[in-house]
């Protein structure tokens, strides 16, 4: 079912016994989002992935996966839809990552380790996870690197980034920044693929607390999110790393978890959020707010800017993930926020201009 609001298109996937959202990704017709479809009502574990590319129409297009289940969906720096999968009945429990919609293209590849982290981006001729463990302060980040010339996959490592950890990163425009705190300043850095540093500064400025890094460069201005205490701002980052805070808008209501930033194009990025009472998505473009949509005790997504509300068939929403569309829209999955052990039927999918 399809349902043109002011927010945008939403598009509802509904199943007959339970489903459950698992992620989403840019693709070039359009959304693509992984959810486990769920086939037998007394069976927890009767289900199948199943992907379903969502066009600007709300068409669907959907594919039952075969090979393995825990998706992670990202591109390789062509802009091709990949997944990594675990095989369900693989003991050994080696993830394999395929093409999502033309399994003929490229090689089969098998890697006997998880995918750590989050996918942040892609270098030229690589795709970029990155994890932070904030549990072990002695734990380096992991970065894992897949290789790749055109469709095939020439290799996969995982490098253990030096020294201090904690870091936000940023890939873009081919190239890799992390940004963390220690005890001068804060320390900027770009490193290569193999996780060698190619340039470094460190910034001597108190910054509040600092959630997100929306761009990060050495050779124009650099963004990064803070928050505290609902004061939302910006530290804004020229080139000679001179830094100047500014406050963007005082939601009351302190983030308890932001998602790594989704860019949709070199200006602008999309940041999910949750607080103790609600959750949303603010939208950045250069120094400005340009958008902020809060769901606050079950009322519904209210844009705080425009004072807009997107109500649906529930308002007990979670936002599930957002993904870039284009360079002006992005798609955002939502779902019923359920018990554990509850299932829901539903997925609603905006797409939402910027």
């Amino acid at each position: 079912m399809n349902e043109q609001t002011s927010f945008g298109l939403i598009s509802t996937v509904e199943v007959p016994f339970a489903i459950q959202a698992m992620g989403s990704c840019w693709a070039k017709k359009g959304l693509l989002v992984a959810n486990y479809v769920f086939t037998d009502a007394e069976d927890p574990t009767a289900f199948e992935l199943v992907y379903t590319l969502i066009d600007e129409e709300g068409g669907k297009r959907e594919i039952v996966e075969s090979e393995g289940i825990l998706p992670t969906l990202f591109l390789n720096p062509l802009a091709t839809n990949f997944v990594a999968v675990v095989g369900d009945k693989d003991e050994s429990e080696s993830r394999q990552i395929l093409p999502v919609f033309k399994r003929n293209i490229g090689e089969q590849f098998t890697f006997d380790k998880d995918l750590a982290g989050r996918f942040v981006g892609c270098t030229k001729a690589s795709t970029i996870f990155y994890e932070v463990d904030i549990w072990k302060e002695s734990k380096q980040d992991i970065m894992t690197c897949l290789a790749f010339h055109e469709n095939d996959i020439l290799g996969c490592k995982q490098i253990t980034v030096p020294m201090p950890k904690g870091n936000k990163v940023c890939v873009q425009n081919g190239e890799i920044h992390l940004i963390t705190e220690v005890e001068s300043g804060w320390l900027h850095r770009q490193i290569n693929e193999s996780g060698q540093e190619i340039r470094s500064r460190v910034l001597d400025f108190d910054f509040p607390f600092v959630h997100e890094a929306l761009s990060l460069s050495f050779d124009k201005k650099s963004y990064l999110l803070c928050e505290e205490n609902g004061e939302i701002g910006l530290v804004e980052i020229d080139e000679e790393g001179n830094c100047l805070y500014a406050e963007l808008y005082n939601l009351g209501d302190e983030f308890f978890g932001t998602w790594h930033p989704q860019h949709l194009n070199e200006e602008t990025s999309a940041v999910q959020f949750t607080t103790e009472h609600g959750n949303g998505w603010l939208v950045v473009r250069h120094d400005s707010l340009v958008e902020l949509v809060y769901n606050k005790n079950k009322s519904g997504y209210k844009n705080l800017l425009s004072q807009e509300v997107l109500n649906l068939d529930t308002n007990d929403l979670a936002v599930s993930s957002i993904s870039p569309i284009s360079d002006t829209k992005i798609g955002i999955v939502f779902h019923p926020r359920k018990p554990r052990k509850e299932k829901y039927q539903k997925v609603y999918v905006l797409q939402h201009g910027i």
